[in-house]
């Protein structure tokens, strides 16, 4: 199996942080209320640099670091297109995280034209992380090297936990886009003095938080595992430490007041938590999967032809 250049690891490396890093600012501009930051798109209020306001800066950030990944995705896409065709598994997702950016643009341009609704936000933060997710795998693919050791039963569970992981991101934006975030007051485990609490939205958030209790128990598992030698001890651990935090973060944007100073910094610590825990869970799967079964060119021109 041939193995890509150090450069190409580099970016796409680096292309995942970048994936990562704009949920991260994504995160910073709701948390802000910054989404209207520029009414318009894709200049800022007829600029092209914002005038020198906190909600224009970070919403002018966004759409900077927006187009910073998409020069880096576009690089690997085509980097891999030219020297990765023997490596399906670098080649494919390199290919999908570039084919997501147009959706992503035209999303975020509805949002800005539509005034932020809802629904579409919590789309848009979805398909971001499906976007950050396909480009840990090109770069884990790109970086690893012989097969890493681990056992049928640990690679079932890393998938099923990275799925799990989705999951609890995608309810984690209906309740941010249902405005669900409060909806069981200042109260955890309970929620409005019950357990599943008294409305829809109150349902949501209990719904997030089974499925945060399920991807500790899930991280827990995979350490205990690793620990075990059933798969890599150090990349088995991080999913649970970055659920533990996580947790934390979710527990304590919970129990402080909204008016608290510690409330926006809580909450954008959990949504760029959010990215941390869905990438480290992405990268032990796509780490100890095995490779996919692909056939150079080489290969291929080197085998002998047989008669028919």
């Amino acid at each position: 199996m041939s193995r890509p250049s150090l450069g190409f690891r580099w970016f796409a490396f680096l292309a995942a942080l970048g994936a990562w890093a704009l949920v991260a600012v994504g995160g910073l501009v709701r948390v802000t209320e910054s989404g209207l930051g520029c009414p318009d798109w894709p200049l800022c209020d007829g600029r092209v640099i914002p005038r020198s306001e906190k909600t224009a800066i970070f919403e002018w950030s966004h759409r900077v670091t927006a187009a910073t990944v998409t020069i880096l995705l576009a690089i690997v896409a085509v980097w891999a297109w030219r020297r990765c065709r023997d490596r399906l598994d670098i080649l494919v997702p390199a290919l999908v995280a570039v084919a997501f950016v147009p959706g992503q643009a035209i999303l975020g341009a509805i949002v800005v034209w539509l005034e932020l609704p809802g629904w579409i936000v919590g789309v848009h933060f979805v398909i971001g992380m499906l976007m950050l997710g396909v480009a840990v795998v090109t770069a884990v693919a790109a970086w690893r090297g012989a097969e890493v050791r681990s056992t049928p039963g640990f690679r079932r569970l890393a998938a099923w936990t990275a799925l799990a992981g989705l999951a609890l991101v995608s309810v984690g934006a209906a309740v941010v886009s249902t405005h669900a975030i409060h909806a069981c007051g200042r109260e955890w485990p309970a929620c409005g003095g019950s357990f599943a609490g008294a409305s829809s939205e109150a349902a949501i958030q209990v719904t997030h938080r089974m499925l945060a209790y399920l991807a500790a128990a899930l991280a827990v598992w995979l350490a205990f595992l690793a620990l075990r030698g059933a798969g890599p001890r150090a990349a088995g651990l991080l999913p649970l430490a970055a659920v533990a935090a996580q947790m934390t973060f979710g527990i304590w944007l919970v129990l402080v007041e909204h008016t608290s100073a510690w409330h926006d910094p809580l909450a954008a610590l959990h949504v760029t938590g959010s990215g941390v825990v869905w990438a480290a869970l992405v990268a032990l799967a796509a780490l100890v999967l095995p490779p996919w079964p692909v056939r150079s060119e080489r290969a291929r021109a080197a085998a002998p032809v047989r008669s028919r």
